[in-house]
């Protein structure tokens, strides 16, 4: 019934969409909805290994707090040591040449994704990430 009354009232309905991502949501314009909505189904695949609030321990380090901090510079133990020594600091643009192809930018990554080849599918993945993982 809820998602129904969503529907039929022009909010768009989210799978899974937590309180936190409706706060944020509730804080944007409708361009930023936009583009956080479309980083947060980009965000699917990432939620296998990481996790974007520091609440659970997974394969890959958590997300949370992840910009300005030093790539490997955190309290997860699994850092390749590429990783560790890469000097990255993360911000927007680290990050985007970093989801565009993790190998070029820091060769010996643990990191298995392939890449992001399109330029908006990575901005609004940063959008959303650089928003959730506050």
């Amino acid at each position: 019934m809820l998602v129904a009354l969503a529907f039929m009232a022009g909010f768009p309905v989210l799978e899974g969409c937590d309180s936190r991502a409706r706060e944020i949501r509730s804080e944007l314009s409708d361009g930023e909805l936009l583009l956080f909505d479309r980083g947060q189904k980009l965000s699917s695949p990432c939620w296998a290994c990481h996790d974007f609030y520091g609440t659970q321990n997974k394969v890959g380090p958590s997300l949370s707090g992840l910009f300005g901090r030093r790539a490997g510079d955190s309290a997860f133990p699994g850092y390749s040591q590429a990783m560790r020594e890469s000097g990255i600091s993360w911000d927007r643009q680290t990050l985007a040449r970093f989801l565009a192809n993790p190998q070029s930018v820091v060769p010996g990554t643990t990191m298995v994704s392939p890449g992001i080849a399109a330029r908006a599918d990575i901005e609004a993945l940063v959008f959303y990430t650089e928003r959730v993982t506050r």
